[in-house]
């Protein structure tokens, strides 16, 4: 197989509409399902639920970050920019944000943490839909 320019931004294009479908199901079907959980299960839960979507989503995050750096180092233009950028800031939402509620949940069930793990979660579902959205513009500009 060809690593070309044309197969960087499709497979950045495809593995950004992954993610974006990941965090809209985390934002709109994961997260609130957490307050349904039952108190003496939550912790079981969440610890799995945690564990398992890890497994899921950071390679794919890691992978996003090395694509969009060198898109970057490929097509200098505001697309490519805007998703470095994005993959960066959903980094940084990520470790300071989410990370640090899912460590108090370690704890037990806790509705407010839950709710702030909900209304943070919204930060990284616009990015991801912003990055998508320039994903696509570099897959448009190729055609």
């Amino acid at each position: 197989m060809i690593v070309s320019t044309e197969n960087i931004v499709l497979f950045n294009f495809i593995m950004s509409l992954l993610m974006l479908g990941i965090i809209i199901t985390t934002q709109i079907v994961n997260y609130p399902l957490f307050l349904y959980v039952t108190k003496s299960n939550f912790k079981k839960y969440h610890s799995t639920y945690v564990n398992k979507i890890s497994l899921i989503v950071m390679p794919i995050m890691l992978l996003e970050l090395v694509l969009s750096i060198l898109l970057l180092s490929i097509i200098q233009n505001l697309s490519s920019l805007i998703i470095l950028l994005s993959i960066m800031l959903i980094f940084l939402s990520t470790i300071f944000l989410q990370v640090p509620v899912h460590q108090k949940l370690e704890n037990g069930y806790n509705d407010q943490s839950i709710n702030y793990l909900i209304n943070t979660n919204w930060i990284r579902t616009l990015l991801w839909t912003i990055k998508s959205t320039a994903s696509y513009n570099l897959v448009k500009g190729l055609l």
